[in-house]
């Protein structure tokens, strides 16, 4: 599905932009640390031995960017969820930085088949991705702009001016 990539950037390109910037975003800023992560770490450096214990416990407060792989991780409460993550960050004083990765885009493959997508240019009926069909990806291309960056755009829309974030 080569031809899916101009099309996805030009969905993108279509998406009004919340804000921009002609400076660096990143500094003089303070990143966030998504507590949600530092839990996962913890669990980790509970089973960890010697140097990886150690490289683990310096780990646990390095800011890292929090990826936007599936709708699920858009709107909700808590900091598993971007909405979740804007309004801890938004609580701080000043408001940390916050760093996404949007990446949930039709067909999405890596052949490592733990990282497929879950949105499909063509549908197979048991729901999976039939990557083997021809086409456009017209309606994946349709569903990954409206119930995908649509929903990020609402939410950058609801934090605009209150807390600092990349994509």
């Amino acid at each position: 599905t080569g031809s899916v990539v101009p099309r996805v950037l030009k969905a993108l390109s279509e998406t009004p932009m919340v804000h921009t910037m002609s400076s660096n975003p990143f500094e003089g800023r303070k990143f966030y640390v998504n507590p949600s992560y530092a839990e996962q770490a913890k669990a980790s450096i509970e089973s960890a031995e010697g140097q990886v214990k150690t490289t683990l416990e310096q780990m646990i407060q390095v800011p890292s960017a929090y990826w936007l792989d599936t709708k699920s991780k858009i709107r909700g409460e808590g900091t598993k969820t971007m909405e979740g993550i804007l309004k801890d960050a938004a609580a701080k004083s000043p408001p940390e930085l916050v760093t996404f990765i949007v990446y949930d885009l039709p067909n999405r493959d890596c052949h490592a088949k733990a990282s497929n997508g879950e949105i499909c240019c063509t549908y197979l009926p048991d729901g999976r991705c039939d990557y083997a069909a021809a086409g456009d990806c017209a309606e994946g291309l349709e569903e990954y702009k409206t119930k995908y960056i649509d929903e990020i755009t609402s939410v950058l829309k609801e934090y605009n001016d209150k807390v600092p974030i990349v994509l």
